[in-house]
């Protein structure tokens, strides 16, 4: 059934008067002032059929006071479809236009009749005159209230005096219906819908310079409407299509770039969960072309990555970055977008900034995250502070980190941000956190099936992706991030509450999408500390193996607990502190890959051999969460009386993310790592102010040789694919690890398979005291050993190695 649509124009102004005189004006008297009936109170109507328009513009009207054009309403002209025919009500007192198709204007309308049923919550919906007698509105519906099924009556003046039919009209669940009611014969008819005709290419605003598309999801509601620069409008069904379902949405043509707009939910301001960009703190969004934001000069292509094991990625806050003022960075962009790559910047001699990581050598950051968060909503108080973990618009970029108040010009320097680490050879990963949302309030108004019933976050309101709306809208923001910012890979905050399927299936439509970009994925395997009945569908260490195909990983918490034990606080100890147990180290060191290559085959949900790929395993000890690697070794020293300026602990610090850089598997280092960051002991530092969480960058002046150390670690791997292998079967073949004692550890590896200039690797974790090590047959020459990764300056050895404590040592055979 076609369905005509009904638009109302919404326009707070100030009061007119009720008593006054009003005229209708425009195309189809010529602009005339024809005086409006009076209908009842403050209430006035016409009925005017447009054609095509006049030499200034399409079909169009305005509502004049006098007459004489010193007062006429909206502020610019009203737009109307072509070759129709409306009633045109106007309300006086609060400026409101209403208009309704009808068949022509021979018939004045002035009934009204309303739908009321659990669609809407049983409020008052206006139904649309059609003539003879007919009146239609298209519904969806869920499957009922607490009162039963779904349902519906027909309310003649929406005060219950006069309903059709007698009892409530059920219908099926689940089902959108074309319902209308004659009001002559009190017959209702009832019709599954096909939607409107409207093409869709993704939710929400979708522009272009002809005409932009809105379109919301609304699963439990039709009373959808949409406000864009002050004008309202009723949105229909839309045919399902490319997967979306429950859509509503509507084309307005002409270009909307710049115009502010929300959608409504039986009544109620909504924002849209797809918008681009929002007004501050406010539930308003803007149109974008985002054609308009694109870096000056253009893009250049992001660096390339062979494989995904080539990674080595470090771990960074924007604010923390370059707030300081010892990074050198320029006033105005220090804690900013443009500050991160500021080029050029020092602090007494040494690099600072992005020029730093060059030199550090690392080919990712993972940065915190910069979409739009709740927290210190007033970007000019720089005395808030928050990592950005409480969500409030998963595709704006959030304004703190903008030098200017300019929309454009806030998502031209994310994408500047983006696109000079590119230049640096530097790809970047955005921190996303899909999980949950700051408040119920992100979403409630429209669908609370937004949000599990149990909440598996740990902030009360966790995201559902089992429903498929909520999972396709987590891809689509996954997939516009990708394509708009040309960004790199994600971190999923907690990804654990999600299906190992659903993940999956993000990586492979992303791989898919972007076949050439090397996506790098992963995230926090576990939940918000929840119980969950669907544990054993979740993202765990013992299911990701399943989703090898979307190229997807997880954190490995085992390995990092081996390496330095408890996360919080001095105990545990751990391989790192010359403690632990060796057989997770050794676990670990080889990325984790099961004991059999079968994905399918169960195993524990938490077994360290979980993985069927070295892509799939994150190895870290430290990241923004928990203690900072310094503050875990002072706690530790605190409890094991070893003083705090020891050069024992300086050793750690390298040993302990030595063991990273040498193993299998993808390295991640927390941003000041390589520097002797602390945080004050501060485990949970996510508002605690600058003055914990910045990065001084005098540690790198006084700390030279813990960042010697980490940037020469980095480059032996990078120079060296024998610690990158790219297959379980690689690994299997060409890793084996050999236990010595409970203290340590050597792998010998079979480098040259791997296209290794160095035919043969062997690593030693040494966690004991100096280790004579008896060498395989043949001339080896030391690349790494004594905590110095260049110590060893390819000096020969044969026969024995003595390898120092608490100390990585490499040798090599050419």
């Amino acid at each position: 059934m076609k369905r005509l649509i009904s638009v109302t124009g919404i326009l707070v102004m100030a009061a007119g008067l009720a008593q006054a005189d009003w005229f209708f004006r425009g195309t189809p008297n010529g602009w005339a002032a024809d005086a409006l009936d009076p209908v009842s109170g403050s209430l006035y109507e016409t009925c005017r059929t447009f054609g095509e328009g006049d030499a200034g513009g399409g079909p169009r009207f305005k509502i004049d006071r006098y007459g004489d054009w010193t007062e006429s309403y909206p502020a610019e002209d009203y737009a109307v479809g072509s070759n129709q025919s409306l009633v045109i009500q106007f309300d006086s007192s609060t400026q409101q236009i209403t208009t309704e198709s009808v068949a022509d204007c021979d018939t004045t309308v002035t009934d009204s009749w309303y739908f009321r049923g659990t669609p809407n919550g049983w409020g008052t919906t206006a139904m649309a005159f059609e003539g003879d007698n007919r009146w239609c509105t298209t519904e969806s519906f869920g499957t009922g209230d607490g009162g039963g099924g779904p349902r519906f009556k027909i309310d003649h003046t929406g005060d219950w005096t006069e309903s059709y039919p007698e009892t409530d009209y059920f219908v099926s669940s689940n089902t959108t219906y074309d319902i209308c009611f004659d009001a002559g014969t009190r017959q209702i008819d009832v019709t599954e819908a096909s939607g409107s005709d409207l093409t869709l290419s993704s939710l929400g605003a979708e522009y272009s310079p002809t005409a932009t598309t809105f379109a919301i999801w609304s699963p439990d509601s039709s009373n959808i409407g949409l406000v864009v620069d002050g004008v309202g409008y009723t949105l229909p069904r839309v045919a399902d299509q490319l997967g979306y379902t429950g859509i509503y949405g509507i084309e307005l043509p002409g270009d909307l770039h710049g115009v502010e707009y929300y959608f409504t939910i039986d009544g109620v301001p909504v924002r849209d969960p797809y918008g681009k960009m929002a007004l501050p703190n406010q539930d308003v969004n803007i149109v974008m072309d985002m054609s308009r934001t694109d870096p000056v000069g253009g893009w250049v292509a992001p660096p390339p990555l062979i494989e995904r094991e080539d990674a080595v990625i470090y771990e960074i806050h924007i604010r923390d970055f370059t707030i300081d003022s010892t990074s050198g960075v320029s006033a105005a962009n220090r804690g900013k977008y443009l500050g991160m790559v500021e080029g050029g910047t020092t602090y007494q001699g040494a690099t600072t900034g992005i020029d730093h990581l060059k030199e550090l050598g690392v080919t990712h950051v993972q940065i915190l995250p910069f979409y739009d968060f709740s927290t210190c909503s007033d970007p000019a108080d720089t005395s808030c502070y928050n990592w950005g973990y409480d969500p409030r618009n998963f595709n704006v970029p959030e304004e703190r980190y903008a030098t200017t108040t300019d929309t454009i010009e806030r998502v031209r320097e994310v994408k500047t941000m983006i696109n000079e680490f590119h230049k640096a050879g530097i790809r970047v990963i955005m921190d996303v956190v899909y999980n949950h949302t700051f408040d119920y309030e992100m979403f409630e108004n429209i669908s609370m099936r937004y949000y599990t019933d149990t909440d598996l976050s740990g902030t009360g309101n966790s995201i559902d992706a089992n429903v498929p709306m909520v999972g396709r809208m987590i891809r689509d923001s996954l997939e516009y991030w990708t394509r708009e910012y040309r960004l790199d890979g994600y971190r999923f905050d907690l990804v654990g509450i999600f299906d190992h399927d659903e993940y999956g299936d993000w990586g492979r439509y992303l791989n898919q999408q972007f076949p050439d970009r090397d996506l790098l994925l992963y995230g926090e395997p576990w939940n918000g500390y929840a119980s969950d009945p669907r544990e054993a569908e979740r993202v765990r260490l013992g299911t990701i193996a399943r989703e090898e195909t979307g190229h997807v990983g997880v954190f490995n918490p085992k390995y990092r607990e081996a390496i330095k034990g408890n996360n919080d606080d001095g105990y545990g100890g751990g391989f790192a502190f010359n403690q632990g147990e060796i057989w997770a180290m050794d676990f670990g060191s080889r990325a984790g890959i099961r004991y059999t290559n079968d994905p399918d085959q169960v195993i524990d949900l938490w077994d360290p051999m979980y993985a069927t790929d070295p892509e799939q395993t994150i190895n870290y000890v430290s990241a923004h969460d928990n203690l900072a690697l310094r503050d875990k070794i002072l706690a530790w020293a605190a409890l094991n009386g070893v003083p705090e300026n020891s050069d024992y602990l300086r050793r750690i610090q390298n040993y302990a993310n030595g063991i990273v850089l040498t193993s299998q598997g993808i390295p991640f280092l927390h941003g000041g790592v390589e520097m002797l960051r602390d945080k004050d002991g501060d485990h949970n530092s996510y508002k605690s102010p600058d003055s914990v969480n910045k990065i001084r960058w005098n540690w790198k002046i006084d700390n030279a040789d813990i960042y010697s150390y980490y940037r020469d670690a980095i480059a032996l791997r990078k120079a060296h694919p024998g610690f990158r292998m790219n297959t379980w079967d690689e690994i299997d073949q060409n890793v084996t690890t050999i236990r010595h004692a409970d203290d340590v550890l050597v792998t010998d590896i079979d480098a040259g398979a791997n296209g290794d200039t160095w035919s043969r690797i062997l690593v030693i974790y040494n966690s004991g005291g100096n280790f004579s090590y008896p060498l395989p047959s043949g001339t080896w020459k030391v690349a790494m050993e004594k905590n110095d990764p260049t110590a060893g300056n390819g000096r020969t050895v044969t026969g024995s190695m003595v390898a120092e404590g608490t100390a990585v040592t490499v040798l090599y055979q050419e």
